[in-house]
């Protein structure tokens, strides 16, 4: 005992003369001393650590260390040596270095075991925790209650926290509204509009690059309440949101500006860690109701750009709202050489795309100004947003070879694969003959076996992770599934490649055009001189298969030697037939048995829908679609086969009986309608179309119906036979009558994915027929 009281009191006579030295030291800037009193420091805490380990239940000797550890803002060894303690002034200690460290989590525990405290620097720290754990209205409590010298702090910091309201709508904006009365009139059907956009990009002389946002909207209708909810995207790894201001102006006139209690940046991924960086600044504007103007100003500011020199940057036209007037700037060092490329000019709608250039200084500046830009309103089976709408992309890159250059030098040094990694592939792939035997198990064991993570290429960054992590981790995106996809691939002796897609929902690639403007990444492999696509992010979709957002694609193929541009298939083999039995009685009850078959993309839905949904579920979707054919059915049996084999074509085969399944109309009977063909009348429900009608892909539906009658009954019409080509479609239907039975045959075949605006009229025509032949009923007699 009287050991530990000698060595307690020269431990607080040095801390103190430490302490008293050290801040000497700083006010007098003597920087030699300071590295002996480094040096020194470092010795007697490290005597003092040793002292603790002799005695570990010394606690207020460890508390000593402690508070002379938190003068020297030495947080982590505090937290290091508190973490265990159970008395409150440790545990105050601890509470404190956490909010120092931004271990937020811990420090909150911390302080919420303590309770009150009437210390100065508990109280603003403890506030401080509660903001950043987003209890907003518990830390404005806490900040009331902290007094000098921290008041002014505290005071500062409820100011930010909560909203502010002033009076008036600002000059400007009310000066925009006179201008703009006649237009804003016209739009009256509108949910919203968009006021004022300006957007600019300031691409800096050390490749850093400043993006700003100013963005004016009201709200003319309840729907367009969902403007109250912004969010700016980023990547934190090297780009940062500052936020100006945010505002709403409400009806009455009164402008009510976001606090932080309004404003959260979240992770976009927070189940996938290797992710997080990919982000959401999301503001809740306050007061939005309809009438509001929704008002923000920010600025993304980046490190670097994508190949730390180049950039891509694209500008869409329109957007779900009209846009009263909207302004882009691109400045750039004048030394620097930027290509524009218009996309889609036949829907501008007169407006000119070209933009106007002044050099300042240094500096070349590419501006555009528009004005009254309508919405872009969706219509039924229209293709996506990327073929309708103009845009305006603009890159930095000479050519495709140095896009190459850089994504291949990214990628090249993460297709290695450990020892362990590759003795599973040899087991997994042992008893395989052939380089498509092989290359089918990868395939189906990347798109199986590793959960994707449905981040866009880009979103996250551009470099993917390694082979084995991916691999270990069992989770990937696109380009971390591609890239470990090639990589067993080569393990196994084949020629792989990754390869770089802008999906359907993206604008097009040109081959003279070189832009870095994707938002996927697949694989393909070279087998009998042929190239195979492959994307492992969808693990539904067999090995000869592709998604339908992924065919007919120019996508960028990265070889050891080079790249090549080459466009990806437009798969054919795209089908579902409906195969039916019926057999009726006397009391014109029925058996029925149907088996549904898939192949290509219905395939790849049908197999998803059987994988995820539960089986319960299965069986009730069953039950109403029977009950849709006739009112009394009831499900006997039903099997599914085939959705793990990626090698046959899965098929759903059910059973079912009904009482009374003809429809009467007297002494007649009217067989009904198993709705197979299914065409959606949307396709020709339009007298005139702004865009191109758009089928799902190139893909054909049968059905094949036999019925067999009780004696009493005889078919007394049956449809004649039809069959008629189109440009976009084929059309026919077979009957065929036999003894107490008849049978019908019906196909529908699409041939052309498009049909342009321009020859909608003749299509709607013909696409009209085939509803008429389809209503057409089998006519039973008694």
């Amino acid at each position: 005992m009287k050991m530990t009281m000698i060595k307690r009191n020269q431990l607080e006579s040095i801390l103190f003369c430490c302490w008293v030295f050290a801040i000497s030291c700083l006010l007098h800037g003597c920087s030699p001393s300071l590295e002996k009193f480094s040096s020194r420091y470092k010795k007697i805490t490290h005597r003092y650590e040793e002292m603790l380990k002799a005695e570990p239940t010394d606690e207020a000797l460890r508390l000593k260390l402690a508070e002379f550890y938190y003068t020297m803002n030495d947080y982590q060894k505090i937290k290091n040596l508190l973490q265990e303690s159970e008395s409150r002034s440790a545990k105050v200690l601890f509470a404190k270095a956490c909010v120092h460290l931004k271990e937020y989590t811990l420090a909150y525990e911390t302080f919420e075991q303590l309770g009150p405290s009437k210390d100065n620097e508990y109280l603003y720290l403890y506030a401080q925790t509660l903001e950043e754990k987003n209890l907003f209205p518990r830390a404005i409590t806490v900040y009331k209650k902290v007094e000098p010298p921290l008041k002014k702090l505290a005071q500062q910091r409820i100011k930010e926290i909560g909203i502010k309201i002033e009076e008036g709508v600002p000059v400007g904006l009310q000066k925009l509204l006179g201008e703009e009365e006649e237009f804003l009139s016209r739009i009256e059907k509108e949910e919203a509009v968009v006021l004022f956009v300006d957007e600019e990009i300031e691409i800096k002389e050390n490749n850093t690059s400043i993006a700003s946002l100013h963005v004016v909207e009201k709200v003319l209708k309840e729907k367009g309440k969902r403007l109250g909810e912004v969010t700016i995207g980023y990547d934190s790894t090297h780009e940062r949101v500052e936020l100006e201001y945010a505002r709403t102006i409400t009806p009455e006139g009164k402008v009510v500006y976001v606090g932080k209690e309004n404003i959260r940046d979240v992770s976009k991924y927070l189940n996938y860690p290797l992710y997080s960086n990919a982000r959401a600044f999301i503001i809740s504007m306050p007061s939005v109701e309809v009438g509001s103007i929704v008002e923000y100003k920010a600025k993304i500011y980046s490190s670097q750009l994508i190949n730390d020199d180049d950039f891509t940057f694209l500008y869409r036209l329109q957007e779900g709202y009209p846009i009263v007037r909207a302004s882009f700037r691109l400045s750039f060092p004048k030394n620097r050489d930027v290509q524009c490329r218009f996309i889609n000019e036949q829907y501008a709608q007169g407006i000119n795309l070209d933009p106007t250039t002044e050099e300042r200084q240094n500096k070349r500046v590419y501006s555009w100004e528009f004005r009254h830009i309508p919405a872009l309103i969706p219509e039924d089976k229209m293709p996506p947003r990327s073929y309708v709408n103009p845009a305006i992309l603009i890159s930095s890159f000479s050519s495709w070879k140095e896009i190459y250059s850089w994504w291949h030098e990214l990628f090249q040094d993460k297709l290695a694969l450990t020892e362990e990694i590759k003795k599973f592939l040899a087991d997994l792939i042992k008893d395989c003959k052939t380089d498509y035997e092989k290359a089918k198990k990868i395939y189906e064991f990347c798109s199986q076996e590793i959960r994707y993570v449905g981040v866009e290429y880009g979103e996250s960054g551009y470099e993917p992770h390694h082979a084995k992590d991916v691999f270990w981790n069992r989770y990937g995106d696109c380009k971390d599934k591609a890239t470990l996809l090639v990589a067993m691939l080569r393990e196994a002796g084949m020629s792989a490649f990754p390869v770089l897609i802008p999906t359907r929902e993206v604008y097009s690639i040109d081959e003279n055009f070189a832009s870095v403007n994707f938002n996927h990444a697949i694989a393909a492999f070279q087998h009998n001189d042929q190239i195979l696509f492959m994307d492992a992010t969808s693990s539904t979709t067999a090995f000869s298969d592709l998604p339908l957002g992924d065919q007919e694609r120019e996508v960028l193929i990265f070889f050891d030697d080079g790249y090549k541009i080459m466009s990806t298939p437009l798969l054919e083999e795209n089908e579902v037939v409906y195969t039916t039995y019926v057999e009726i009685d006397n009391n014109e009850d029925a058996k029925i048995t149907r088996k549904i078959t898939t192949k290509g993309f219905y395939a790849t839905f049908q197999r998803f829908y059987f994988k995820y949904s539960h089986p319960q579920e299965i069986e009730d979707n069953i039950q109403n679609k029977i009950v849709e054919i006739s009112p009394f059915s009831k499900l006997v049996s039903y099997k599914i086969e085939n959705v793990d084999d990626y090698g046959k074509f899965p098929t759903l085969e059910y059973s079912f009986v009904t009482s009374k399944i003809l429809n009467p109309a007297k002494n007649l009977r009217i067989f009904p309608d198993f709705g197979d063909i299914g065409i959606d009348t949307a396709y020709a429900g339009k007298k005139e179309r702004i865009f191109p009608v758009e089928f799902e892909g190139i893909f054909r539906k049968v059905s094949r119906v036999e019925v067999r009658l009780p004696p009493h009954l005889k078919v007394k019409y049956l449809p004649p036979n039809q069959s008629f080509d189109t440009e976009w479609f084929t059309f026919k239907a077979v009957s065929k009558k036999k003894k107490n039975a008849f049978e019908f045959y019906q196909e529908f075949a699409v041939r052309k994915r498009f049909v342009a605006k321009e020859d909608y009229k003749k299509f709607k025509k013909n696409l009209e027929k085939v509803f008429y032949l389809l209503s057409e009923k089998v006519i039973l007699a008694k």
